[in-house]
């Protein structure tokens, strides 16, 4: 009897955890279009240890923390299988604004190219000198762009290569519109850039409305998914709570808890993602 009621809730937190890290894993891959199993098997290779590393010891702390305020093993547990998700949510986060970012300094990047093609600099040297002068969310992109030209690599091939990395359909439209006009020394290129630039200004801020419209909601689904965790903290307080998880019907409740959570955020966060523009130009 006590075998059981030592080994359930390490198996229960064990499984819920399991769940949990492959749907993260799956949530962050959701911008690809690629099948599941592609995803699943990419996101094994290219996760780093360090946020494993980070995983555990967030795991750890949280549960060394709430035991020594619950006295609960199970409740702790329960808890800080939870909190592995943490690493995976501050990287996906962070990589959220690097794109957004990026976006966003489009339109600063479209208007000096057309300020550049408008005083007579050519096409190659207006894109090189975006290597100092772009916004800093873009810089890298385009310094990795003059060092390919000066090792003699051609500027549509090295345009194409940064588009393949940027992987935005913002940057295929730009790229795409600067190779045929280099190619073809398109006469309109200027008016096309100024064109696009008005095009993606105004998709910038349809999406950024829509955020703002419906940002709330999914931060209260996010507060209404984390409140009953902190009522638990606060109830186990009592020592009838911590006996009454303690029991083999407890654990299974923690653990079903655990996987409830994990399954409704991945729900909020699929039903509150903002689809991307497709790449019709890759």
């Amino acid at each position: 009897m006590y075998l059981v009621l030592a080994i359930s809730p390490l198996s229960y937190a064990s499984l819920a955890a399991i769940i949990c890290a492959l749907g993260l894993l799956v949530l962050q891959s959701g911008y690809s279009r690629l099948e599941l199993g592609k995803r699943l098997g990419r996101k094994f290779r290219v996760i780093k240890i360090r946020t494993i590393l980070l995983a555990g010891i967030s795991m750890l702390s949280t549960n060394f923390v709430l035991f020594l305020l619950t006295n609960s093993k199970q409740i702790s547990i329960a808890i800080s299988t939870l909190a592995t998700s943490i690493p995976f949510l501050i990287n996906k986060q962070r990589a959220e604004k690097v794109i957004k970012a990026r976006e966003s300094a489009w339109p600063e990047v479209i208007d000096s190219l057309v300020s550049a093609l408008q005083s007579g600099v050519s096409i190659s040297d207006a894109v090189l000198a975006l290597a100092e002068h772009a916004p800093n969310a873009l810089r890298p992109n385009f310094t990795r762009v003059k060092i390919a030209v000066l090792r003699g690599e051609g500027i549509e091939s090295a345009l194409r290569k940064e588009k393949e990395e940027l992987h935005s359909a913002i940057s295929d439209q730009v790229f795409e519109t600067l190779i045929v006009a280099k190619e073809f020394g398109g006469r309109d290129s200027n008016n096309a850039l100024r064109l696009l630039s008005e095009f993606v200004r105004d998709d910038l801020d349809v999406v950024e409305e829509i955020r703002t419209k419906f940002g709330w909601i999914k931060n209260s689904a996010l507060l209404a998914t984390v409140a009953p965790w902190i009522l638990l903290v606060l109830l186990s307080s009592q020592r009838s709570t911590v006996e009454a998880f303690s029991t083999n019907s407890g654990v299974r409740i923690l653990a079903s808890g655990v996987i409830m959570t994990g399954l409704a955020y991945l729900w909020m966060e699929r039903v509150g993602r903002i689809p991307t523009t497709s790449r019709a130009l890759r």
